[in-house]
């Protein structure tokens, strides 16, 4: 485990290495167009669909367990009920970063998992909920056209994980009885959901992978691959801002865990355990056992030990997070757990001046924009 300034060290020295290797500024030459379109195919028409079909099939998972808990309710389901929750949640999780097309469109995103909720809207919505206990939330139909604060997996997550629910569910009583009709709702809306991204990724990515003069769309396919860095580029800036900002806060004494995503089932450190997987795939191109390494963004680099550097600074973050608790309240209770978190912030934004200065820089496709402000 490096020390709190180690890291720091180690995640420079390869930098500096590259300084002083490349001692000279040199004017980089147009990449041609059509070095854009191999990327843009594998990553889009040969890794993603793999990793839907497996989103859907953990929602469909999740929905047979739910559906089984529901009909003879007791501990050992609802603890099957949460690991199948894990399970999709990860692939979600690893997903999640790819913010382009289907994922965003009309708002799926939110619809399958709404967060940040800045101010409580889903903890309002949920209260009303259960004292109306209305029908309707217990209608695939009808649910799918209500808030998506009490749509996706933090809805979910708040029946399967909040011990006063998981009392009520497993003693089935009235609430309890509600609340896994719901919470059934609830799966069968995600794998709705993420049946429409399957069937709609396909069309998704011929047309970015087709870009062109032809194409109304992308009219070139930097210009396409241009969403893929800015997937990779503001999946970072959403780690530091928004999963580990907000329970940060001003400092230690302002520091709180329940402002973390995923903190009710414990996993917000999890959660992004995942997210950088998912978003080295982007550079990488390889994606667990999917993929091909070197088929990324990463094809794009002529520079093999500024890609050695990125690499090795990429894992030296995952391994920082794979020694950590799944969840920030845990690593709060830790003496020294502010610190590790800060230090954690720390690391992933020196990512992000790799991802912009290095990868942006040599793949011509980062513009100097800040991801999260609409440039």
């Amino acid at each position: 485990m490096f020390s709190q300034t180690s890291w720091r060290r180690f995640l420079l020295s390869t930098t500096t290495i590259l300084a002083i290797s490349l001692t000279a500024p040199k004017a980089h030459a147009d990449i041609p167009d059509e070095k854009y379109q191999p990327v843009l195919n594998h990553l889009l028409s040969n890794v993603m669909p793999s990793k839907l079909d497996a989103f859907h099939a953990a929602t469909g998972d999740l929905v047979e367990t739910l559906d089984d808990f529901c009909a003879e309710p007791d501990q050992g389901g609802l603890e099957d009920s949460q690991n199948a929750f894990h399970t999709a949640m990860d692939i979600w999780q690893e997903i999640q970063p790819w913010r382009m097309g289907p994922l965003v469109a009309n708002g799926r995103d939110q619809h399958i998992e709404y967060w940040p909720d800045k101010h409580g809207t889903a903890a309002r919505q949920f209260r009303k909920l259960m004292f109306d206990k209305p029908a309707a939330y217990t209608d695939l139909a009808q649910l799918a056209e209500a808030s998506a604060a009490l749509q996706g997996f933090p809805a979910l997550e708040e029946v399967l994980f909040d011990d006063k629910h998981t009392d009520q569910l497993v003693a089935a009583d009235e609430d309890g009885v509600y609340l896994c009709a719901y919470g059934s709702a609830i799966a069968k809306n995600l794998n709705s959901l993420t049946g429409e991204l399957q069937a709609e990724w396909p069309a998704f990515a011929t047309a970015m992978s087709d870009a062109g003069p032809d194409s109304m769309d992308y009219p070139t396919a930097k210009f396409a691959a241009t969403d893929l860095y800015r997937a990779l580029h503001e999946g970072l800036l959403i780690i530091s801002s928004q999963k580990l900002g907000r329970p940060l806060g001003e400092n230690a004494k302002d520091a709180k865990a329940s402002r973390a995503e995923s903190e009710t089932s414990k996993r917000s450190l999890r959660n992004i355990s995942h997210n950088l997987t998912g978003l080295l795939a982007i550079y990488d191109g390889k994606w667990g056992d999917v993929g091909t390494e070197g088929a990324g963004l990463a094809a794009l680099l002529d520079n093999s030990l500024l890609d050695r550097s990125f690499r090795l600074n990429w894992q030296t973050v995952q391994d920082t997070v794979s020694e950590l608790p799944p969840s920030i309240t845990e690593l709060l209770d830790q003496p020294d757990g502010y610190q590790k978190l800060l230090d954690l912030a720390g690391q992933i934004g020196f990512l992000t001046t790799l991802v912009e200065n290095d990868v942006g820089g040599n793949t011509q496709l980062g513009g100097g924009f800040n991801a999260l402000d609409g440039d």
